[in-house]
């Protein structure tokens, strides 16, 4: 798994060369089910990309973000976001990636993690984006059995404001 992560990252790099800056981003919120006792907060640069698939958008997003609670942990993330443009300037979209957890917990048995992001949102004056958001962080232990180490995963429920270039 290892030598997959060296060739993605590079590679996800890479491809990010011909995009331009798209906006910066807040986004806060309160833990559930196994995260029930955190509250959360993201802090995300998006970059556009040219590319997109039928009609959806493609974008590349970069976040840190941080949550307290008994499970208190710091994370980098790294997403390539596919978004669905829908009337009167409202969206929907799906962002999987990669993420490193500065901890191990009671809920994340390994630093390396998957992450994702669901989001209903709307763009006003161009230059102003709010959405809802359920995010999740899991090593995918109940999908590939590959560990023996804790995979309940953190997941919130968050909002997001960002400000677009």
């Amino acid at each position: 798994m290892k030598l997959w992560i060296l060739i993605f990252i590079p590679l996800f790099l890479c491809t990010a060369l011909p995009a331009y800056a798209d906006g910066v981003s807040v986004e806060a919120g309160q833990g559930i089910f196994h995260s029930a006792d955190s509250r959360a907060i993201f802090l995300g640069y998006q970059m556009d990309s040219s590319l997109s698939i039928y009609s959806l958008n493609l974008y590349y997003k970069g976040a840190v973000g941080s949550w307290n609670g008994h499970n208190a942990n710091n994370t980098a993330i790294l997403a390539l976001g596919i978004l669905l443009n829908l009337p009167h300037e409202s969206y929907i979209c799906f962002e999987p990636g990669g993420a490193y957890v500065e901890e191990t917990t009671d809920n994340l048995g390994t630093n390396l993690q998957f992450a994702l992001r669901f989001a209903a949102g709307m763009k006003f004056d161009k230059k102003i984006d709010i959405s809802l958001a359920f995010r999740h962080f899991s090593n995918g232990d109940g999908i590939f059995d590959w560990s023996d180490t804790p995979n309940f995963g953190e997941n919130f429920l968050t909002l997001q404001a960002a400000y677009l270039f």
